[in-house]
């Protein structure tokens, strides 16, 4: 029980300052903790996303500058050829794949994977436009193996975000993705008579086809996918 220091009327046990006089309730027996005022609290915190977008701006006119002077130096004094173009389709799909993803709040992976395949077609038709490689490679070849392989990662982008998976059926996916990749890119390669290029890739595919085996087997079994999560600390 305690009472007002000022007119002596009885306070409640959690009262700060008198009800009757206003004055303030102090306990010498109660131990405060001081406030400790950080030093320069007035300078105010930039928010991690702020810090990433000016990253990202500054590395996209490191990016830009040299660009434009090369264009600058091919337009006045070797115009016969473009070559500028290639650099600045490289530097674009560079810009898109890496430095694009910064400047958003938060990533979305099914507009990442739009941007991404839009820039990988675009940079082999710069290559396509200037006949680099042959008249029919990229409509026969580039573009459908382009077209498969994003079909492919959406379908692993889509699978993936519906529910939590073990590492072991991501491999797999994977592996299954590039077989089918592999055996598209075989084909095309076959039918527009690039018999080297359909080699290989046939090559790769049978490597890849026996690891999906492995990768399979090893999904289903409870020992191998814990055996293989201690080797690699998954």
């Amino acid at each position: 029980m305690s009472y007002c220091v000022n007119c002596g009327v009885e306070l409640d046990a959690s009262a700060t300052k008198c009800v009757l006089c206003d004055t303030p309730v102090y306990n010498p027996h109660e131990k405060k903790e001081e406030k400790i005022v950080a030093p320069f609290s007035d300078i105010s915190v930039v928010p991690q996303n702020m810090k990433k977008k000016f990253a990202a701006l500054i590395i996209t006119y490191i990016i830009l500058i040299p660009n434009i002077v090369c264009a600058l130096i091919n337009i006045f004094l070797s115009p016969e050829k473009l070559w500028f173009i290639f650099m600045g389709s490289s530097s674009l799909l560079f810009w898109v794949v890496f430095i694009f993803p910064f400047l958003s709040k938060k990533l979305h992976p099914y507009r990442m994977w739009a941007f991404d395949t839009v820039a990988v077609a675009l940079y082999t038709f710069v290559f396509h436009s200037q006949n680099f490689g042959g008249d029919k490679w990229y409509f026969g070849i580039a573009l459908p193996i382009i077209l498969i392989t994003s079909a492919c990662v959406l379908a692993f982008i889509h699978w993936d975000r519906k529910r939590k998976h073990h590492w072991t059926s991501k491999v797999l996916h994977i592996f299954v993705d590039l077989v089918i990749t592999l055996s598209v890119a075989s084909l095309c390669f076959f039918v527009n008579n690039r018999i080297i290029g359909a080699e290989v890739c046939v090559i790769i595919d049978a490597c890849c086809l026996a690891l999906l085996f492995f990768w399979l087997y090893a999904n289903k079994s409870k020992k191998v996918r814990a055996w293989l999560s201690r080797k690699v600390f998954v």
